[in-house]
């Protein structure tokens, strides 16, 4: 055998080293050094390690020098990748970019990289260097045979996975990252397609008589932006208008800053506590004989089966309205008011799901000509981002309020909630705009979160109004629930905003972290 394995090359291990130290010096050098910054180091020098140790031992097998190749080009991508992330927002790489990944469509892949376009991605340029460097000849020598330490090589290996992971630092390498989160992204689906397709009936029991309720899902609202909690711009003529009917609470938070985990958690008894329990709220609401009907102006999937579309599909008639392709702008979410109105019309008891696109970025693609009211002659962008997302708050206040008087004007027993997936970053604490996970601010948590109920609504036995309660929005089946007056056995009224037992209790965000205490520690 031994002509098979006589012409595979070692790599050099410079070829290695290069990324991971262009990778710190583009970090320190744009930006300060972070205590992660020299963890982040001692991840990718231990990875490149087991790079080099694998490497070497492919040179002994056939087309191992093809597959070495692909291992060194994937580790530079690898790098690429967790450097211009850094570059862009100062974060490191974590599953919550892998769950937007595999719920994004090119549309808003393409709107991303406009809205964040920043000239020192052009720095990453540098990760191509080896390609026109001389030395790239020689990454490889001539193996011999099968080497006698190929077994010494595979206990390295196994010892430095294992320094990563009982160190913790296996949390800053994105491979492990990426399988991990693709795995458990797997396993919700599953969970949540188990729940989707069960036949077993939950026992409920309905103790009100209401006709219909409108739950609307925003998007991105932050409510520092939102005259109607004190903002210094008149961004809801409308719903301030209202505020005699609406009930405001100004102290909601969600339970993760970006869409996909907040949707889960809001739409099944998943929470800190339990996460992995799979009742959906909309199993729930079918069970006490209600019609379940989710409108978005969403698209129904992305790169991979989208988990809020899985979550949707339970209802009884669902329709994505935001079937674009990457050519065409994003539809408005007024496209949704004539959908509402006729679905309102229909006789029999329903609770109408709506998902709007609310502040997504790019914010000035959210609204049409007619609603740019905030604007500034100054060429500045920071005042071009803020403009243009109060300008997509300003929209969805007419939005919302349209979609009250269509439920005020059928004279039913009717209520209307509004709450935002997830708040967002507009340079109010820090000097960025987005939400990130792993550069958390309280804005990016704190979410608008309002009622209404007409005159005739029944409310159910123990409701109670306390406008500054504490409250997470993981806990919107048992609020919701009891809202509407469906009561079963494992719904709690002490997890209801809405209820006379309502129970305090922490509210966790991300791994451990006690929300009120981070909020405390950020107003100092």
């Amino acid at each position: 055998m031994r002509e098979y394995f006589n012409i595979y090359l070692k790599p050099s291990v410079a070829i290695l080293l290069y990324p991971v130290l262009l990778s710190l010096m583009l970090e320190i050098i744009i930006h300060e050094i972070e205590f992660s910054t020299f963890l982040n180091l001692a991840e990718n020098i231990l990875f490149a390690v087991i790079v080099l140790i694998m490497v070497n031992l492919l040179s002994y097998f056939k087309y191992g020098k093809k597959i070495a190749n692909f291992i060194i080009g994937a580790f530079y991508l690898m790098l690429i990748i967790e450097t211009g992330l850094y570059l862009l927002f100062q974060t490191r790489f974590n599953a919550s970019y892998i769950y937007v990944i595999l719920n994004t469509n090119y549309n808003e892949v393409k709107e991303f990289s406009i809205v964040y376009y920043n000239k020192n991605l052009f720095w990453l340029l540098l990760f191509f260097m080896p390609l026109f460097l001389s030395f790239k000849r020689k990454n490889f020598k001539k193996a011999t045979g099968i080497s006698k330490k190929m077994r010494p090589n595979f206990i390295a290996i196994i010892i430095i996975l294992a320094i990563l992971k009982f160190s913790g630092l296996i949390v800053y390498n994105l491979s492990y990252i990426s399988i991990k989160s693709y795995v458990q992204y797997n396993k919700q689906i599953a969970s949540i397609n188990a729940s989707v397709n069960s036949k077993n009936n939950l026992k409920t029991e309905l103790v009100t008589d209401n006709d219909v309720i409108v739950v609307v899902i925003g998007e991105s609202a932050s409510r520092k932006h939102m005259e109607i909690y004190g903002y210094n711009r008149n961004t809801n003529p409308n719903l301030k208008a209202l505020s005699d009917s609406l009930v405001v609470y100004d102290n909601v938070i969600s339970p993760h800053a970006y869409t996909t985990g907040s949707i889960k958690d809001i739409f099944t008894l998943s929470n800190y506590e339990t996460p992995d329990a799979e009742n959906t709220l909309i199993n729930y609401i079918k069970s006490a004989g209600f019609k379940v009907v989710w409108l978005s102006n969403h698209r129904a999937v992305g790169v991979h089966d989208n988990l809020v579309s899985r979550l949707a599909s339970s209802s009884d008639e669902t329709q994505f309205l935001n079937y674009n392709d990457f050519r065409k702008n994003t539809l408005h979410d007024e496209v949704l008011l004539p959908k509402i109105k006729n679905k309102l019309s229909e006789k029999g008891k329903k609770v109408i799901f709506v998902h709007l696109v609310g502040s997504h970025y790019a914010y000035n693609k959210r609204y049409p000509d007619n609603f740019i009211k905030f604007s500034s002659s100054e060429a500045n962008r920071k005042n071009d981002i803020i403009n243009t997302y109060d300008n997509s708050i300003l929209y969805t206040d007419f939005i919302l309020s349209e979609i009250i008087n269509s439920v005020k004007n059928i004279n039913q027993k009717s209520a209307v909630l509004y709450f935002s997936d997830h708040g967002e970053e507009v340079y109010d604490v820090a000097n960025y705009f987005g939400h990130f996970e792993d550069k958390p601010t309280s804005t990016m948590y704190e979410v608008p979160f309002f009622v209404y109920m007409s005159p005739t609504f029944e409310r159910p036995e123990g409701f109670v109004v306390d406008k500054s309660r504490p409250y997470m929005l993981d806990d919107f089946p048992h609020s919701f629930t009891h809202f509407i007056g469906i009561e079963s056995d494992l719904l709690s009224k002490s997890r209801s905003v809405f209820s006379d037992n309502f129970e305090l209790r922490k509210r966790i965000i991300q791994e451990n972290i006690d929300f009120d205490e981070f909020k405390s520690i950020e107003n100092k």
